[in-house]
């Protein structure tokens, strides 16, 4: 029920406030680069801020007839405002205060930063645009708290805040991992506006401390420069120091430090009166620098990036909106009116498309069909088929709109029996892929009257359409209906690369038949070891990914194995030497060999091998060792020759393989790591990292071993290691 209150907060906060953020955003990134140049103007004399005020009364008196003040800001740019009868000249104007003399006249204020700062504090609205403004500040802070709060759900809590944010390569990554990052200038940037629209409108308290000192008695009459509060005091602890303007012994020197007030006797120098400052001015003038990035380049340009990405957040959080709205559920026929029912577990809205494609199908054969969240599951009347898609939120838990299902579904009176199918959504990349459809599907199966045909969920890696498409058909095909199921979903078609096959490579024994080919692009293509090739087989609409390896001259490699039945190994397979093909090459950051770590370990079973082909001949400064599971000797030769180029160049360290069908110590790959699990261990230790290639049955089995050897070694809990990266997975 909170993260459904921070969601809508989120949401409705940033509406009420889109324009005026926009408008803010916009002009707070111009105006960022206004310190910037003041502070590379050459104003600045180095060490100038350490010179003490009674050196530079001392110079400015030789100097100058008279003396009117002298002021500091923030870059420790010093200005004088003085009088001269000679020709030094005066006025006001920007000094050196070691010699005293004239650096440059005070520049007027640029005409479009002036405009600027203008529309950014008030929008040309004089005070009830500076009203509005800080409000706008204010609503700022809210949304980067809901947003917070948010983010804090969606890592599985406050302690996991920090830990990796999982890449399932949605916009809604790049928003939070950004919001993560921006977070606290953001909140400084809406917390320091705030705060000085209250200070404009006088609604803080202004309590000063005043502290009156006896009055000094002119035989004490000492010159300026030998003033004690004159010599202790430098440069950069002095905002401004005005002169009397007589000697009338009631005309004193006012010293405006950083902190407080200070008028000075200016026969005797003793401090007359001192006025400290309140705490809310403090607090204001730090505000002031801090929303405005005076005096820093450094932090100038963070609130440069602070409000660029603020700009992108309107814009991601405009897509996820959209894409929420535009899966608002719409159906034809009531609740207590359908045979079958659709009920969605979504965080975003994405996975309610899935659920809208089955509806539309089913209203286009005339069956009467409802579609729902599964926060308002029920009893239904003519209830026949009830179908559960719902991707993860988080660690293993429900979406905001189906948090409550799992409550229901207990308390809730069956009174008619219906059949029940349950689909999961969700990524590899997280530990608990689909966690949440798998408890669904188990207390579905303890529910009386309701028949559950698949012993497991349906389960779906990044949203595959093909998989989810395949579903439907045979589904349809039981119920005897002919469902139109669209061959895939509308989107924008990635730029292919033409490729040349160069190479071709069987082999078979009496268990299965593996190839390789080797290709080379007509236009040079950026590629490393890791990457995903995407096939799309003729007369197909859905397309296959293949994990791409190098050879040794930098061609791309692939290792396929043939299925009988599968449509694209049987399409590569019949390819031939100087036959082309048209494929898409996706980038898999996260499956890449790390530049940094002294120890490496490469697992990989079947033709999961693949990648590591290349990883094993790129140059590293680690220790890399490849643990193989393979069926026959006679696979591991096929690829044996690359495997020890690489221990000749030094590039691979150690080679372990195991054979399930031949004669061999060792059956499958988990034993070899069962064997070796001091190393193991110690690679966790030292920072080194594991990546696994292959299957995922043998990558659930890998992960188990693992857990096992932090346990029994006394590490740190598998999760952990996963989160530093430390393991890195692509599997399928």
């Amino acid at each position: 029920m909170l993260s459904k209150i921070w969601r809508f907060s989120h949401f409705y906060l940033t509406v009420s406030s889109f324009l005026f953020l926009l408008l803010a955003a916009v002009t707070g990134a111009f105006l960022a680069f206004e310190p910037i140049q003041e502070k590379l103007q050459p104003f600045h004399i180095k060490n100038a801020e350490d010179v003490s005020v009674a050196q530079l009364i001392n110079t400015l008196k030789n100097k100058y007839d008279e003396v009117l003040d002298i002021e500091v800001d923030e870059n420790y740019f010093v200005k004088s405002n003085v009088f001269s009868m000679d020709v030094v000249g005066d006025g006001q104007f920007y000094i050196n205060p070691f010699d005293g003399n004239k650096i440059a006249d005070i520049p007027q204020k640029n005409a479009f930063f002036e405009f600027l700062t203008n529309f950014h504090r008030s929008l040309f609205l004089e005070t009830p645009g500076r009203i509005f403004v800080g409000i706008v500040c204010f609503l700022l802070f809210l949304i980067a708290i809901t947003g917070l709060l948010l983010a804090i759900k969606r890592q599985g809590g406050f302690l996991k805040f920090c830990s990796k944010i999982i890449n399932d390569k949605s916009i809604q990554y790049n928003h939070v991992a950004l919001g993560r990052f921006m977070l606290i200038p953001i909140m400084i940037l809406a917390l320091s506006g705030t705060y000085l629209s209250m200070d404009r409108f006088s609604l803080l308290p202004d309590t000063k401390d005043v502290v009156n000192n006896q009055k000094s008695t002119p035989n004490k009459t000492i010159s300026f420069s030998e003033f004690p509060i004159f010599k202790n005091t430098r440069l950069k602890d002095v905002q401004k120091l005005e002169f009397p303007f007589s000697n009338d012994e009631e005309d004193y020197f006012i010293l405006n430090l950083h902190d407080k007030e200070l008028k000075i006797h200016q026969k005797t120098g003793d401090i007359v009166q001192a006025t400290n400052y309140p705490f809310t001015k403090i607090l204001a003038i730090l505000s002031f620098n801090l929303h405005t990035g005076k005096g820093s380049i450094i932090w100038s340009l963070i609130l440069f990036l602070s409000s660029l990405a603020i700009l992108y957040f309107m814009y991601s959080g405009s897509i996820i909106a959209y894409k929420r709205l535009r899966t608002k559920t719409k159906n034809k026929y009531k609740a207590d009116e359908a045979n079958f029912i659709i009920l969605i577990g979504s965080e975003n809205g994405s996975t309610k498309i899935l659920g809208k494609i089955i509806q539309q199908a089913l209203l286009k054969v005339g069956k009467k069909v409802f579609l729902d969240d599964l926060n308002n599951y029920t009893s239904y009347t003519n209830i026949e088929q009830l179908i559960i898609i719902t991707s993860t939120y988080g660690e293993g838990e429900p979406p905001s709109n189906a948090n409550l299902f799992l409550n229901k579904l207990q308390q809730t009176k069956i009174t008619k029996s219906f059949t029940c199918h349950v689909i999961g959504l969700g990524s590899f990349s997280y530990q608990k892929f689909c966690e949440f459809a798998k408890k669904i599907h188990s207390q579905v199966l303890l529910q009386d009257n309701i028949n559950v045909p698949a012993t497991n969920p349906l389960l779906i890696h990044n949203q595959n359409y093909e998989q989810f498409r395949n579903w439907i058909l045979k589904w349809s095909t039981s119920l005897d209906l002919n469902l139109e199921i669209p061959k895939e979903l509308a989107s924008k078609r990635p730029k292919e690369t033409v490729f040349k096959v160069v190479d071709k490579q069987n082999i078979i024994d009496e268990y299965d038949e593996t190839f390789t080919l080797t290709l080379t692009a007509q236009k040079r293509r950026k590629y490393v070891p890791g990457d995903l090739l995407a096939i799309t087989p003729p007369n197909e609409t859905s397309e296959r990914l293949y994990s791409i390896g190098k050879n040794t001259k930098g061609d791309l490699l692939l290792s396929v194995k043939r299925h009988s039945q599968g449509v694209c190994s049987n399409y590569l397979n019949n390819l031939q030497p100087s036959q082309e093909l048209k494929v898409t090459i996706k980038k898999n950051k996260d499956f890449y060999l790390p530049k940094k770590g002294k120890q490496f370990i490469l697992i990989a079973n079947g033709t999961g091998i693949a990648p590591f082909l290349g990883m094993i001949h790129q140059k590293s400064k680690g220790s890399v060792s490849l643990y193989w599971g393979t069926r026959t000797k006679t696979l591991e030769d096929f690829y044996k020759p690359q495997i020890l180029q690489a221990i000749k160049n030094n590039t691979l360290q150690a080679y372990h393989v195991a054979f399930s069908k031949g004669e061999s110590p060792y059956k499958y790959v988990q034993d070899l790591i069962i064997r070796d699990e001091e190393h193991i261990a110690k690679t966790l230790l030292m920072g080194g990292t594991i990546m696994i290639c292959g299957s995922i049955a043998m990558r659930n089995v890998v992960f188990n071993l693992l857990e096992k050897i932090c346990t029994s070694k006394k590490l740190k809990p598998l999760e952990q290691y996963n989160n530093n990266k430390q393991i890195l997975t692509d599997c399928y």
